[in-house]
């Protein structure tokens, strides 16, 4: 199985693949073989190897999750940007696309086109880390703030990591800034802004992200 963003490609035996993308709450399960359905089961996949047979479950609790089988790779894939974690993250990518485009530098970050599996909670805290308002125009950033957005994302990626590794899952109380509208900053103190910018919920300090 192969992991591009938010989409994996299981290719399969003889030829085809199934894509699946998890959506809010989709997720793989492994369990016995011949065991119980567990609690919303969409999906699942029994694998006969070498004589013995593994079972994988895909339960999703929301059904905002997609699954697709198909001989030839599908343009939701092979339209995706580099993954950060998979491919690595260097400025001159971003650079690229942020001075090719006037739309918030936020926006930017989300579209998977740009890069793969950076939805709203890593751009958000990957923006206060670089200390830039989430509404400045992608051409308006000098390359060292490229850089800073960089780096921030690649950090925001390396503790969401940690966190599901130590807890198994990422609790609202490690992020900097995310869900945090109304409360003080970590960093300077002022009460954090909420906003809606490209139709999803963006938090930020207005004192030391500063609005290029």
């Amino acid at each position: 199985m192969v992991r591009k963003g938010k989409w994996l490609r299981l290719d399969v035996e003889g030829g085809g693949h199934v894509f699946s993308h998890l959506g809010m709450t989709g997720d793989w399960v492994r369990v016995p073989a011949g065991a119980p359905e567990p609690r919303f089961e969409r999906a699942r996949l029994d694998v006969l190897r070498r004589g013995r047979t593994s079972s994988v479950r895909y339960v999703d609790a929301r059904r905002f999750g997609r699954l697709i089988a198909t001989d030839d790779d599908i343009p939701e894939w092979t339209e995706l940007g580099p993954d950060p974690l998979a491919d690595g993250l260097e400025a001159r990518h971003l650079s690229k696309a942020f001075a090719e485009s006037r739309r918030a530098v936020k926006e930017i970050l989300m579209d998977q086109r740009v890069l793969a599996g950076v939805g709203n909670i890593l751009a958000t805290e990957a923006m206060w880390m670089a200390r830039i308002d989430p509404r400045s125009p992608g051409a308006s950033l000098a390359l060292a703030d490229t850089r800073a957005v960089a780096k921030g994302v690649r950090r925001a990626i390396a503790l969401e990591l940690a966190e599901r590794k130590k807890y198994g899952a990422t609790a609202l109380d490690s992020f900097f800034v995310y869900g945090r509208g109304g409360e003080p900053c970590p960093r300077c103190g002022t009460i954090l802004s909420s906003i809606v910018l490209g139709g999803r919920t963006t938090v930020f300090c207005s004192t030391c992200q500063l609005r290029r």
